[in-house]
């Protein structure tokens, strides 16, 4: 799953000369500003002010932490499933979503750089395309056309729109009410996330990462005098911790010292038993049985180097 991504076509461009550029341009707007004005004729487009009020709660499930999931028209399509990532520098449209439409092949732009993920990762895209969507409902709604870069790995959602869609149509967002307007000819539009289909989203998405949460946590225990026998922290640990595949029995391994107790299982014959127990007493002295049984390791096995000046 790509969560945050860079790279793509964007208006930054694709060149280092045209990056370095876009760069500039914010760092002094009152030099470069005029230029780029100067050079693109974008029409005025006059709209009412945008608010958020405090009735628009109504309908919301709290706490949450969702993400603002949406139906978008994308190419005369009802798509579900659609994230709003302002994280992302591009759209992208997943390959089985976009297969599912039918689009003509011979609409593919199939030269593009890799994306770039946060983690570092990078992906190929299969290509781009340029496709219309719809935000809203009739008579409040917008469209605009925009590049959609179609990627090919396994993830929860059919497409996710970037900050280059979401600018366009001059979306205003409030990630509190899941509510996201927009300026139409007809008003203010406004289109809600679905928190059914963002949880349903995320969980997909948890139950196809292929990673293990640990069964154990580490804790910090009391100091211990070096003297007493060591114990598992697991006894008073919260946390479970596998469990033995059979029935054990606790046999003492010297009747001078009782306290020196192994556990065994309770599956062996009866021979077996005997001779396991009997090679148990007899190499009982390798065991470690308190902390003073351990009084160093041979530097060959492992050592720990402190990055201090000797002088200290």
């Amino acid at each position: 799953m790509i969560s945050t991504i860079s790279s793509g076509p964007t208006v930054a461009g694709m060149s280092n000369r045209s990056m370095k550029q876009y760069v500039r341009v914010a760092q002094f707007p009152q030099v470069f500003g005029i230029e780029v004005n100067r050079h693109q004729e974008v029409p005025k487009v006059h709209w009412e002010p945008i608010t958020f009020c405090e009735e628009e709660e109504e309908g919301v499930l709290y706490p949450y932490g969702d993400p603002m999931i949406i139906r978008a028209e994308i190419a005369d399509y009802d798509v579900g499933r659609v994230l709003i990532d302002t994280g992302s520098s591009v759209s992208v449209i997943f390959a089985e979503a976009f297969r599912e439409m039918g689009i003509n092949d011979n609409q593919v732009n199939r030269q593009l750089t890799p994306l770039l993920s946060f983690s570092g990762d990078l992906v190929q895209p299969i290509g781009s395309v340029k496709l219309p969507i719809t935000f809203g409902t009739a008579p409040r709604k917008t469209t605009t056309y925009d590049q959609f870069l179609i990627v090919d790995c396994p993830t929860a959602y059919n497409v996710i729109v970037g900050r280059t869609t979401l600018t366009r149509v001059k979306a205003h967002l409030s990630p509190h009410m899941l509510l996201m307007k927009f300026p139409t000819p007809n008003g203010t539009g406004a289109i809600r996330g679905n928190q059914l289909s963002a949880r349903t989203c995320y969980a997909t998405a948890l139950k196809a990462t292929s990673f293990k949460l640990p069964d154990e946590i580490m804790s910090v225990q009391g100091l211990p005098n070096g003297t007493g026998p060591v114990d598992d922290p697991r006894d008073e640990s919260p946390t479970p911790y596998t469990q033995s595949a059979e029935e054990m029995e606790t046999v003492t391994l010297s009747d001078e010292q009782p306290d020196r107790q192994v556990r065994i299982g309770t599956r062996l014959t009866a021979d077996l038993r005997t001779q396991f127990i009997n090679f148990l007493r007899h190499h009982s002295e390798v065991f470690a049985w308190s902390y003073e049984d351990m009084p160093s390791i041979a530097p060959g096995v492992i050592s720990h180097k402190l990055s201090i000046s000797p002088r200290l």
